[in-house]
């Protein structure tokens, strides 16, 4: 006997002949698209291809939120977005822009031009061509020089108001008593000057301090002329050597290649060999006399 079947299977056999066909107009354009990207939700969330123009790499488009990017150079040549990139326009390693780098000079009252008396920020005396000799208290020549500016304006102000105007009565045993002011003592020749305080060192007062000293020998080559009130020097080179024997340890014996060092290490003007030698030996002869005295 036949039997005819229900209308709705025939219903449902088409229904599955037209679904095959979507499937297979479908399966080519999953084909098409690149591997490893998902579905567009996917691309979005994960890292896709990104953009490409200023920028190359994968991750997230500029403008998009995210944790941060990889490395790579500065913007606009390659740098590359990591997952889940942030917006922004900082680079990773390998940027070379100039607020990355150490400062220049380029002029005006807050750059940071090297201090005078330094090349590059290192010091005067850590160049080449010092010689080589023990400086003992000289040593202290090599201090910053607002330590030696701190010591010239301390000096200056206590001669000004008591050492320059302190009259000494200078007595010895078997010697004719002398009285004098400080600045006078100063005004002598340096030999002159060694042989009184050699004999009335008891009674002395004068400047002791290495970096008051210096600071003021640096202060009288540099202008040639003492801050010392009431002293007129014999001569430059005769209180430069007062200064320098007077700073020097007593002990240590003072050469031309002494003077040579302290000239360049405070960065003094150059001195002639004729000059290096003459403020030598009075130096010195002032250095023997405070150690004689002292003895």
């Amino acid at each position: 006997m036949n039997t005819r079947k229900p209308a709705t299977s025939k219903l449902r056999q088409a229904l599955l002949a037209s679904a095959a066909l979507g499937i297979a107009l479908w399966m080519p354009t999953l084909s098409s698209m690149p591997r490893g990207l998902g579905t567009p939700a996917q691309a979005q969330t994960q890292g896709g291809s990104g953009t490409h123009g200023g920028t190359s790499g994968g991750g997230h488009a500029p403008g998009t939120s995210g944790s941060g990017m990889g490395q790579g150079g500065s913007t606009g040549t390659r740098g590359h977005y990591g997952s889940g990139g942030s917006s922004g326009t900082e680079t990773g390693t390998g940027d070379t822009s100039s607020d990355k780098q150490g400062p220049r000079f380029g002029g005006g009252a807050n750059s940071r031009k090297p201090a005078g008396g330094t090349t590059g920020g290192r010091p005067v005396w850590a160049k080449e061509g010092i010689p080589a000799v023990e400086l003992g208290r000289l040593s202290v020549a090599r201090a910053p020089a607002t330590v030696l500016d701190h010591a010239f304006t301390e000096v200056v102000t206590n001669w000004t108001t008591t050492t320059g105007t302190t009259i000494m009565t200078l007595t010895a045993d078997g010697q004719p008593t002398l009285v004098m002011t400080v600045a006078q003592l100063y005004s002598l020749p340096a030999i002159e000057f060694a042989r009184i305080v050699q004999t009335y060192y008891a009674t002395i007062v004068r400047v002791d301090s290495p970096l008051e000293n210096l600071s003021l020998l640096k202060n009288l080559a540099i202008t040639n002329t003492t801050a010392l009130t009431g002293v007129a020097p014999a001569s430059k080179d005769d209180l430069i050597a007062i200064f320098l024997g007077s700073a020097a340890d007593k002990t240590i014996p003072i050469s031309s290649d002494t003077v040579l060092a302290v000239n360049t290490i405070l960065g003094l003007p150059t001195l002639t060999s004729a000059e290096l030698t003459d403020i030598a030996v009075k130096a010195d002869a002032v250095r023997a006399a405070i150690d004689t005295g002292h003895g």
